[in-house]
């Protein structure tokens, strides 16, 4: 089992030279469990290269299925490009949430509109690979690839709006996806999120603003690093990864948190960058 982030970036893309160390790519972290076989974490432009990779190893029988935290441009907008939704043979299902009520199909073939996206409509059964929708239940856990996998909704500040945060059990180890969550009463008073990230072996936490920028991002729906620190602390997590960076924020701004990371004695914590894997 090995986990590799294939994108980072929250909000939008910045393949910018100030930013090439620690990647431009908006989220997609892979869990990869078998050669064929992928649990991927968000679609955002990390998926295209994602499925390059996977697609040079094993052209055809590949399984990969796709854990959607929510619809913004830059978690979906690497479906149409990635090529693994064009070829035969390969199969790849979606889960998320519709939002706010529509169904998650529906929020997807959006973004297919021909005035839109220049690419085949592969959500038809006659091009490309077998694709499928499964849209989230009222059961809090389902399977795909043989782990068990739980969700649940998570704040985003005050507003009415949620994110589905997504805990993956496997026989090698536990590994906890929140992003684009906001605690309004901090998270200690998040009961959904101390119970994806209980124990977990790696935490991968928005962390897209730093503390001090606290009074001018309220409600706008993502954490700093402190609050990432906070529920590592409080959860028992063994690990935490911080991911979703800011697009303002430079290798050299990142260089920065990584080096005040480095020095808690506490938490293992670290950023997150294009490239970096882990192997269980």
């Amino acid at each position: 089992m090995r986990l590799t982030f294939w994108g980072v970036r929250g909000s939008v893309a910045t393949p910018e030279v100030d930013n090439e160390r620690y990647g431009g790519n908006t989220p997609c972290v892979e869990i990869r469990l078998s050669p064929k076989r992928a649990l991927l974490l968000d679609a955002g432009l990390g998926l295209r290269w994602q499925s390059n990779r996977m697609l040079n190893e094993r052209s055809k029988g590949n399984q990969v299925e796709i854990l959607l935290s929510h619809c913004h441009w830059d978690h979906i907008q690497g479906i149409p490009f990635s090529p693994m939704m064009y070829l035969p043979d390969n199969q790849v299902v979606i889960h998320g949430a519709g939002y706010p009520t529509r169904p998650l199909l529906d929020n997807l073939m959006e973004q297919l509109r021909p005035e839109f996206c220049p690419v085949p409509n592969f959500f038809r059964q006659e091009i490309g690979a077998h694709v499928r929708v499964e849209q989230l239940t009222s059961d809090p856990w389902f399977n795909a690839l043989g782990c068990r996998i739980r969700w649940g909704f998570l704040p985003r500040g005050r507003s009415a709006t949620h994110v589905v945060g997504y805990r993956i059990e496997s026989k090698d180890a536990t590994i906890t996806y929140l992003t684009d969550v906001e605690y309004p009463d901090g998270p200690e008073q998040c009961k959904q999120a101390l119970e994806l990230a209980r124990d977990t072996d790696v935490l991968i936490h928005d962390a897209q603003f730093l503390p001090d920028e606290r009074a001018e991002t309220l409600n706008r729906g993502h954490s700093n690093y402190e609050d990432a620190l906070r529920l590592a602390r409080i959860a028992g997590a063994r690990r935490l990864l911080c991911t979703h960076h800011d697009p303002s924020r430079s290798d050299r701004e990142l260089d920065e948190v990584a080096s005040w990371l480095r020095q808690l004695n506490d938490v293992q914590a670290e950023v997150a960058h294009e490239g970096l894997q882990i192997q269980f």
